[in-house]
């Protein structure tokens, strides 16, 4: 039987049942517990959210906590094994990959502080207040006050301060960014991009969506720029293969032929590039 070719309505109504039919097939949040993992001079916020409508455990470090998903249709004996079986996986990546967790190190906490990036020294001044919001305010050229809620628990843990900072120079710097990733992919790729972002990660150093939206970590800006580069091609080498397959190596060769040495680069020194400022 001939159909009749699909109008705009038709097309419309099908994603937007496509869209609803998701939203319904998402897990959903009953229950969250919390607890914090010590582990040497780290000390982790733990959340275990069980969710109805998920089928697998699956586990992710935040910037602000490690995070456990699990189905509420689990037996208890079953659910105990699946949180061991990830708290098992955090620790590998704690052993394989330190730097995934670098920013729950604890930190002394001090009035004066001072940090370097991309060549530029800021002397930064702490002020405690009782308002709930945080803010970085710029009183010099290299100069930032920031004021804190003095009761925010990141505070002593020494977690608040790099997420700020982290923040407060992403915003910066994304301008700066965002032209380098369009003039890499002018000159080797010439391929669409939708977006460009600098998001507080610790768990990858970028990501491209199949849509064209390049996302790289924060805390590149600390990396020197041909490591920061090579990031960026292999994020853009996703916009011509989304996959890890030899064609996708075959594109980031043909523009960083010796990437390897970048990829070692990352591995060695990458845990040192947290926005952790020093007490002065």
């Amino acid at each position: 039987m001939v159909r009749p070719p699909a109008t705009s309505v038709d097309r419309g109504l099908f994603r937007a049942g496509r869209i609803l039919a998701a939203m319904a097939s998402r897990p959903k949040k009953v229950h969250e517990e919390r607890d914090v993992w010590e582990v040497g001079d780290l000390r982790i916020p733990v959340k275990i959210i069980t969710e109805r409508g998920r089928y697998g455990t699956r586990a992710s470090v935040t910037s602000r906590a490690l995070i456990i998903r699990v189905p509420a249709a689990l037996r208890p004996g079953d659910r105990s094994g699946q949180i061991r079986k990830m708290l098992d996986w955090a620790r590998g990546v704690l052993r394989d990959k330190p730097e995934a967790f670098a920013h729950f190190k604890t930190a002394a906490l001090a009035e004066n502080y001072r940090f370097a990036l991309r060549g530029k020294s800021y002397r930064i001044r702490l002020e405690t207040h009782g308002a709930r919001s945080h803010r970085i305010k710029v009183t010099g050229e290299e100069e930032l006050l920031v004021k804190v809620n003095a009761d925010d628990d990141r505070l002593r843990s020494g977690q608040l301060l790099p997420r700020l900072l982290a923040k407060h120079f992403g915003k910066q710097y994304l301008p700066m960014i965002s032209e380098r990733v369009h003039t890499l992919n002018r000159e080797h790729f010439r391929r669409p991009i939708n977006s460009v972002k600098l998001s507080d990660t610790y768990s990858r150093w970028g990501s491209c969506s199949v849509k064209g939206n390049i996302n790289l970590a924060t805390r590149l800006l600390l990396a020197p720029d041909p490591v920061l580069d090579a990031v960026i091609v292999h994020e853009l080498a996703h916009l011509v293969e989304h996959n890890h397959s030899p064609r996708f190596w075959a594109e980031v060769s043909r523009v960083l032929p010796n990437y390897r040495e970048y990829d070692a680069w990352l591995r060695e020194h990458g845990k040192e590039l947290v926005f952790r400022p020093e007490p002065v």
